[in-house]
């Protein structure tokens, strides 16, 4: 399966009441029967290039993939939306192409998986965020599309997949931490979750997509020990990779000629104890 983490964060700030990102991670191991036949560079986030969705995956590997490529590229186009429909109205266009897109499906092998879909409803000093999880059940035949409240402090939205329960006890004692629930503590919590390898079918370098309250949707990338990933695919280093935002184990920004942290960025430790 795999590990699929989504968090709301808000700013520092005492009384700010708006979120300032949404996040979705993933690790990057794609499995066959089991973690000894496995690909640790799988793409499984994916954003749309200027209008404000993001998506992430878990459970079945080869329909959702292929699918939110395909969605993706609608919402490029400006194909998939009529002209003036609100957030959910969005959705359940998204949803519906999916069903149907499963629909065409033949003597195919039926798996179970979890879509995440999140996009910005509004921006700039009121951005607000809207999140849903949809779910395609093989043993049932079913199909679910259930909104996911959206909290009023920084936290954990959805964990899914064969490593959630990991994911969330290491999420439980990076907020036991003087660190607290902040945005880049859930982040090296999966990070963390991960690395430890006690659910065999995670693994890879994490993939990072990003909702902000203004801009369009972003891919993150992550640089450890050296090696930049994107999607969980192994970059050659050069300027061109300053064109988008990395980050290290602990979420700090890191410049990728440099593999220092920004100058300017915010400094993470982590805590003792953990």
């Amino acid at each position: 399966m795999t590990t699929l983490l989504a968090w709301v964060s808000y700013p520092s700030e005492k009384g700010r009441k708006v979120p300032s990102a949404l996040y979705i991670v993933s690790e990057s191991r794609i499995t066959w029967g089991s973690h000894a036949h496995r690909w640790d560079a799988g793409r499984k986030v994916f954003t749309a290039r200027d209008e404000p969705h993001i998506f992430g995956y878990c459970g079945d590997v080869v329909f959702p993939s292929l699918v939110l490529a395909q969605i993706t590229s609608a919402i490029d186009q400006k194909l998939l939306f009529p002209d003036g429909v609100d957030a959910e109205a969005k959705h359940t266009r998204i949803y519906d192409s999916i069903k149907r897109s499963f629909g065409r499906r033949h003597n195919a092998p039926d798996q179970s998986f979890w879509i995440l879909h999140a996009m910005r409803t509004s921006d700039g000093p009121a951005a607000q965020f809207a999140m849903w999880q949809i779910s395609y059940d093989a043993k049932e035949k079913g199909w679910q599309s259930e909104p996911i409240t959206i909290p009023l402090k920084t936290g954990v939205l959805a964990s899914l997949g064969s490593g959630a329960k990991i994911t969330d006890r290491h999420v439980g004692r990076w907020k036991k931490s003087d660190v607290g629930d902040r945005s880049s503590s859930i982040f090296s919590a999966f990070y963390d979750a991960v690395t430890s390898k006690a659910d065999p079918l995670s693994g890879g370098a994490p993939q990072i997509a990003a909702l902000f309250s203004s801009l369009g949707p972003q891919i993150i990338g992550f640089v450890k020990d050296g090696v930049h990933y994107l999607h969980g695919l192994e970059l050659v280093p050069g300027k061109m990779l300053a064109q988008i935002e990395w980050r290290d184990e602990l979420f700090q920004r890191i410049d990728p000629m440099t593999l220092k942290r920004k100058s300017g960025a915010r400094r993470f430790a982590r805590p003792a104890g953990v």
